[in-house]
């Protein structure tokens, strides 16, 4: 029984490389998600889960969402991208081809992954090549740059003599203004959406 559970991680974590390796360097995948859209709409991690209306090669690739969905996750991280949050979960949103996608997870009963696909991308759509290749955005470049630019101040303020508690205070404080205007932000957009 561990010797099953052991093979299928292991199988599984496989799968997810090479899935990834793939994706990098063909739109394999994404042509895929393009034309099951078209016919089936959204769907769902365990949309298909009952039923014979789908080929084992389908069932892989709805499955393979939570992989795509983990590697644009990867890529907002380290582009200091937020993804839209929803009701049960969150989402984020790309492009390719000229159709957007929004690819989320919805942590309702259980944990499940999504692609809802959009006729038209929405303005601020990450471009899938991208997030594939790993492309760093002009935006984090300067946001990278402004935070350097941050840290030698507070290393200059210490330096001078201020008190890493007095620059610790400041600084959450600062934080905590910006985190309640975000969040006021974050309220509008959901009236308007």
């Amino acid at each position: 029984m561990v010797n099953d559970f052991f093979e299928k991680l292991m199988e599984s974590r496989k799968h997810k490389k090479e899935f990834v390796e793939k994706m990098s360097y063909s739109t394999e995948y994404i042509d895929w998600l393009e034309s099951f859209t078209e016919k089936h709409g959204s769907f769902s991690t365990d949309s298909f889960l009952y039923g014979d209306e789908l080929s084992e090669e389908e069932k892989v690739n709805v499955q393979d969402v939570q992989i795509l969905y983990e590697e644009i996750q990867d890529y907002c991280d380290s582009n200091y991208i937020v993804p839209t949050i929803a009701d049960f979960g969150a989402f984020y949103s790309i492009k390719h081809n000229g159709i957007g996608y929004f690819i989320g997870i919805d942590t309702g009963q259980g944990t499940s992954f999504y692609c809802t696909r959009l006729d038209e991308p929405e303005e601020d759509a990450l471009e899938f090549k991208h997030v594939m290749s790993s492309v760093k955005l002009p935006k984090t470049i300067r946001d990278e740059y402004l935070l350097e630019e941050l840290s030698e101040l507070i290393e200059c303020l210490y330096d001078k003599g201020v008190s890493v508690q007095a620059i610790s205070e400041t600084t959450e404080n600062a934080i905590q203004k910006v985190k309640t205007k975000s969040d006021d932000d974050i309220k509008s957009k959901k009236k308007n959406y």
